[in-house]
């Protein structure tokens, strides 16, 4: 860093809305709805049919629960369900991420699943092999 950078004065935008240390930054318009609300069922169908490889086969169920609660079920053909879900789950959190986050201004809660019966997990009775007891 030369001399005449060291002695030059920090510039702050003031534009961005912080005012420096300990200055609270402006909100940007007023908090809840501020307008249509957001269509969570056709956002999630959209990103849904995106990634499916048979986007007719796509069905998006929206649920309106008590308490500002909306839940969405996504059901994809069963060669589809591994995309969705992606590796370590992270297309599916990211979906959830998406819709989250576009729920926020609605003050919403929004929950994402899916809704395959190929996903139906057994309980660990019914995995049991026959026989009982252990391997050799």
């Amino acid at each position: 860093m030369s001399d005449a950078q060291r002695s030059r004065p920090i510039r702050r935008d003031q534009r961005r809305g912080g005012g420096g240390y300990n200055r609270p930054f402006r909100r940007e318009g007023p908090p809840g709805p501020a307008g249509p609300g957001v269509d969570y069922r056709a956002l999630v169908e959209y990103v849904a049919k995106t990634l499916a490889e048979k986007p007719e086969e796509v069905q998006v169920e929206a649920f309106e629960r008590g308490g500002g609660t909306v839940a969405i079920k996504v059901k994809l053909a069963d060669g589809d369900v591994g995309r969705f879900i992606g590796k370590a789950g992270r297309n599916i959190e990211a979906v959830r991420t998406l819709v989250r986050v576009a729920s926020l201004r609605d003050r919403k809660r929004v929950f994402v699943d899916l809704a395959n019966p190929s996903l139906a997990h057994t309980s660990p009775r019914d995995r049991r092999e026959p026989g009982g007891g252990s391997r050799p």
